[in-house]
């Protein structure tokens, strides 16, 4: 049997209280409201802003095609906005500015009022160049100068929408008053100053796109007709190139005819040339119409829809 060896243990010393160490501050409770940061679709908006102001800036020629892409460009903006407005940090902070709601309800009606207007111009401006196109075909000169007269009937009331457009104020920035910013939030500051940015791309890319209809205003543009080296008149300058042409080929060709019957001459060569050239034209011109119509509907449903949410906002307020 194995012997067992005696040991003895003794306790462990006490463990002394951890002191709390002199020289550490002491935490104080902060008493500021809590920072309310951006929401993402914040900075999503304010890119497509960006991109808008970057069209507006560098519009990429004359042609229809650069008016339907700033128009749809806009929608997006808009349709972005809308998305900002059903938020609820949104609803909170522009609960409690029921003056600025009243001011853009109202200035987004007359955006609405508007585009239905221009959008009824553009209808009646296609079926102008549908008849256009019959009398073209059937060489009526008394029906195709009736069309010269039209368009310049339809670009004469979209101009009046230019003003319209102008007479719309520039939002401003919401003052703040100095004994409360300390507590205003990131998401505020950054709301103002997002929708201002908005109303103020609304009004200006409108001008710009019913400018190129109207050709007022607009910066003189290079003339491209039919083989005929036409200047631009004053009131064609900014007009986009589709309808240049077509006024100036109808313009052209019902002079041509003109002195083909002073002269009794048989040059039938050189006007069928020119006939079909302004046929295509109007198709060409028919088909822009379409689509700047099209979007525009696009950009008036979108207002429409901005509207019904500021207006909730409001109601709710």
């Amino acid at each position: 049997m194995g012997r067992y060896r005696r040991t003895v243990s003794f306790p462990n010393p006490p463990t002394p209280p951890v002191r709390p160490c002199a020289n550490k501050g002491l935490h104080v409770r902060s008493a500021s409201l809590p920072c309310v940061r951006s929401h993402p679709l914040i900075p999503q908006l304010q890119d497509e802003v960006t991109e808008l102001r970057a069209w507006e800036r560098a519009r990429s020629g004359p042609g229809s095609g650069s008016v339907v892409n700033g128009l749809a460009r806009l929608k997006g903006v808009l349709d972005s906005l809308d998305d900002v407005l059903q938020l609820p940090l949104t609803q909170d902070s522009l609960s409690t500015k029921t003056d600025v709601v009243e001011r853009l309800l109202e200035d987004f009606l007359r955006f609405v009022d508007v585009y239905g207007r221009f959008r009824a111009s553009m209808l009646g401006l296609k079926q102008e160049v549908s008849a256009a196109q019959v009398a073209l075909r059937r060489k009526d000169d008394s029906k195709l100068g009736q069309y010269i007269k039209a368009q310049k009937k339809i670009a004469g009331e979209v101009s009046k929408l230019i003003t319209t457009i102008g007479s719309v104020p520039l939002q401003q920035p919401t003052p703040v008053n100095p004994a409360v910013i300390a507590v205003v939030s990131d998401y505020d500051d950054e709301l103002r100053h997002v929708i201002r940015d908005v109303h103020r791309l609304t009004a200006s890319v409108t001008e710009a796109v019913f400018g190129s209809v109207s050709g007022f205003p607009g910066r003189r543009p290079v003339w491209a007709s039919f083989g005929l080296g036409r200047k631009a008149r004053k009131d064609e300058q900014g007009m986009i190139e589709e309808f240049q042409k077509v006024t100036g080929g109808v313009e052209d060709l019902l002079e041509l005819r003109k002195n083909i019957k002073k002269k009794n001459s048989n040059n039938n060569n050189e006007e069928e040339v020119m006939r079909m050239g302004v046929l295509k034209g109007m198709q060409e011109l028919e088909d822009c119409i379409g689509e700047m119509e099209r979007e525009s509907e696009r950009v008036f449903r979108s207002l429409i829809s901005t509207r019904v949410s500021l207006l909730n906002i409001l109601t709710h307020a």
